[in-house]
């Protein structure tokens, strides 16, 4: 009887473990960078660190939002992604107002 509850404390063990590593990969991202290129199939986004420029491109769908605002070139930007096969695909593109848009509210 302890044998059969080791053995199904260990596979239940491991279940939750493939559970937990399968939903690690289908979080979120997020990319917070300056719109570079703007188009309605795509997003390229730039960003600065530690002095490297990175650039992301991802794939706009009819399923994207948009927060706060409309997508223009030098605008800052958040985007939240999920990767697959075919690339980077954005769920979210919050738009981040600038200081003097701050300002006149």
């Amino acid at each position: 009887m302890r044998l059969r509850c080791l053995l199904l404390l260990i596979v239940l063990t491991c279940a939750f473990s493939a559970v937990c590593t399968a939903a690690q990969d289908d979080e979120d991202n997020y990319f917070t960078g300056n719109v570079v290129e703007s188009a309605p199939d795509h997003l390229k986004v730039s960003r600065v660190l530690q002095g490297k420029t990175e650039e992301h491109v991802f794939r706009m769908t009819a399923a994207t939002k948009v927060e706060q605002g409309r997508i223009r070139l030098r605008e800052r930007v958040t985007v939240r992604f999920v990767s697959g096969d075919d690339g980077d695909t954005a769920i979210l593109v919050i738009v981040r107002p600038t200081s003097t848009q701050q300002r006149k509210k």
